[in-house]
């Protein structure tokens, strides 16, 4: 697949990587924020309740848009496969993950997510240089040295084995999925495909652990909770997926998933920002080094 930027030539930043950029910046500050949601709700509960909410809001989106919601039988086949992929499979194993891992490795694990899927564009034919496969490996010992926070020794530790297995699923699914859902993205657009993802996915949560959802005590959830669901569901879900595909359609799967390895920083610095946090000279060489990356990446 060809990928266009919609930039008409001009010089960076184009569209795609605009989109991107406000992508992973949402989903950047989302992660902090989600493990704090994690401690009012199960995992699976925290995933269908926020993708239930995000497709209603980009449904209504659509609909002031004055945009048709209609898909045909075969298109909503297509789109449970893509929902069961990008919302049931990656969101279920990527919260379940965080709540039995540390945020720390969580970070570094969902960041090898580029790597399987310059793996699989590459089988599938498309034409992947080698300074692009250098420039994703180079962003992803950046993102090693940012967690890592040391040069002399290995400091990332924590949670379970189970837990670190399940991101690293997690990363695989969600490159199938930014590979399968490119050409339907393509053909209906970025809002109509995530909006009926979304609910899809959150049906298929739903389903699996419909005991979970009803035994939830939601009134027992504080206002400080509430907030934190509402900015993961409108932000880091509802918008966040459709700047997501927005970027990719533009720039191809390889160049674009490259800005992925920000992730860590962005959560990084709002922890900074917002928990207390500090950063290291250690850390701001790896920002540097993950930036180099994608520079390299972004240029195949």
């Amino acid at each position: 697949m060809q990928a266009d930027d919609g930039s008409g030539g001009r010089a960076w930043p184009k569209a795609g990587d605009l989109y991107l950029i406000a992508s992973v910046f949402a989903w950047g500050v989302n992660f902090p924020i989600a493990k704090l949601v994690l401690d009012y709700m199960p995992p699976l509960v925290f995933s269908a309740s926020r993708y239930f909410a995000a497709s209603a809001f980009l449904f209504a989106l659509l609909a002031l848009r004055g945009d048709s919601l209609k898909i045909t039988m075969t298109e909503a086949v297509r789109l449970f496969g893509i929902g069961l992929l990008g919302i049931a499979l990656f969101q279920g194993g990527w919260a379940y993950g965080l709540s039995l891992t540390s945020a720390s490795k969580a970070s570094i694990l969902v960041a090898t997510s580029p790597v399987f899927a310059i793996f699989i564009v590459t089988v599938m034919g498309e034409k992947t240089s080698l300074k692009a496969w250098l420039g994703v490996f180079v962003s992803l010992f950046g993102v090693a040295i940012i967690i890592n926070n040391s040069f002399s020794e290995i400091t990332i530790g924590g949670g379970s084995l189970i837990g670190d297995l399940l991101i690293i699923g997690a990363a695989a699914v969600w490159a199938i999925y930014t590979v399968v859902s490119g050409p339907m993205v393509q053909q209906k657009g970025p809002l109509l495909v995530t909006a009926w993802a979304m609910l899809f996915g959150a049906c298929i949560l739903t389903a699996v652990d419909f005991n979970a959802i009803a035994a939830q005590q939601w009134t027992a959830i504080p206002t400080k909770g509430w907030i934190a669901w509402s900015m993961t569901a409108l932000l880091g879900a509802a918008l966040a997926f459709v700047w997501y595909c927005s970027g990719i359609v533009r720039l191809g799967v390889a160049r674009g998933m490259a800005y992925s390895f920000l992730i860590p920083i962005i959560a990084i610095a709002t922890s900074i920002l917002f928990f207390e946090e500090t950063m290291t000279w250690i850390q701001i060489a790896g920002v540097a080094v993950v930036m180099g990356g994608i520079q390299m990446a972004r240029k195949n």
